[in-house]
């Protein structure tokens, strides 16, 4: 009787830090640390970085900066995990599952702000934020500066995380991933997905080229370069990620390495899915949004993008537990009898 061991994933155990990965995340808690310093003195009443003094005293103000202080305080624990080698013991979808998130909140803000920005300094008169604003103008440029380098950190920690623990996806190839038990359906969620990505991502677009409909009238009036920017950039995240995801299913032979298709259906996926989810909770913490002065528009299209962004993550989800599942059964010993 002889046993051959089929090979599997390759072992994890031997991660090294280097230099990158620590200047990587010594960067990215910096930049994590002006938005938890405000959020602080926020939360212990502080009225620093207000105009509208009386606004910062909000109730509901305050629940929605415990929330998003702890959200950063996420941020910082994930990039830990994502250096140092007790990262490697979490359980995968502990790491995936709030990286996808994070990574889908913060790459918009990271290709859209610092360009709009631009744009609109270079050739529009207007103020990057308006005169009448609650805040003072130095907290937007903290903010979305912080989040900015935040996604871009992030990002570079995850992929070096991710290189280490699963070796495997970086080297396979599109068309060589098998089709398991599953594949039907994951057909069948992804095309479904590309229907109310295709919708979200055309109001976005028209959004983005000037189109008024459906925004409302309180909105209009601060609209710039870097708002319109910003739904052009969720309106083509939504298509790459449906693309991409696609071209995964179908395992069609372009892009060849399976880590690119995976990686634009992950952000467009991601980002489609949590900036929808936070519009949502918006309108449902502010009830006077869905009086009769609420755009339909906007309503519709936060549902598509709910439940594009879901559909795409979803159909990840079965993709790579099934390939999880192929690879387990695949490293078990096998025995084969010899004459």
């Amino acid at each position: 009787m002889t046993v051959s061991v089929l090979a599997g994933r390759a072992p994890v155990t031997g991660a090294r830090l280097g230099r990158l990965r620590l200047g990587v995340c010594a960067a990215t808690v910096a930049a994590c640390v002006p938005y938890l310093s405000l959020k602080i003195a926020w939360l212990s009443g502080s009225t620093v970085g207000w105009n509208d003094t009386e606004a910062a005293k909000d109730s509901a103000l305050y629940v929605g900066n415990a929330i998003t202080m702890g959200m950063d305080a996420i941020a910082v624990l994930i990039v830990l995990a994502f250096t140092f080698r007790w990262g490697l013991r979490i359980p995968a979808w502990l790491v995936l599952t709030p990286m996808w998130i994070g990574a889908g909140l913060l790459a918009p803000i990271a290709l859209a702000v610092p360009l709009g920005a631009l744009v609109q300094t270079l050739f529009s008169s207007e103020p990057l934020t308006a005169s009448d604003s609650a805040m003072q103008g130095w907290v937007f440029g903290v903010v979305y500066t912080g989040f900015t380098l935040q996604g871009i950190g992030l990002l570079t920690a995850f992929v070096l995380y991710a290189r280490g623990r699963w070796p495997d996806v970086f080297a396979a190839r599109t068309k060589e991933v098998a089709k398991g038990a599953t594949h039907a359906l994951q057909v069948l969620l992804a095309r479904t997905a590309v229907v109310f990505a295709v919708a979200f991502a055309a109001v976005q677009l028209y959004w983005a080229f000037g189109g008024t409909a459906g925004i409302r009238a309180g909105e209009l009036e601060n609209r710039g370069a870097v708002q319109q920017l910003a739904d052009g950039v969720m309106g083509l995240l939504a298509l790459a990620g449906a693309v991409a995801l696609l071209a995964i299913v179908r395992r069609a032979g372009r892009p060849e390495r399976f880590a690119v298709p995976l990686a634009c259906a992950w952000i467009g996926a991601g980002a489609t899915f949590a900036w929808s989810f936070y519009r949502l909770i918006t309108l449902l913490s502010q009830p006077e949004f869905l009086d009769s002065g609420s755009s339909s528009a906007l309503n519709l299209t936060t549902l598509c993008g709910l439940l594009a962004g879901l559909l795409m993550g979803v159909t990840g989800a079965v993709l790579l537990a099934e390939r999880d599942a192929d690879d387990a059964q695949s490293a078990r010993p096998t025995a084969s009898r010899t004459p």
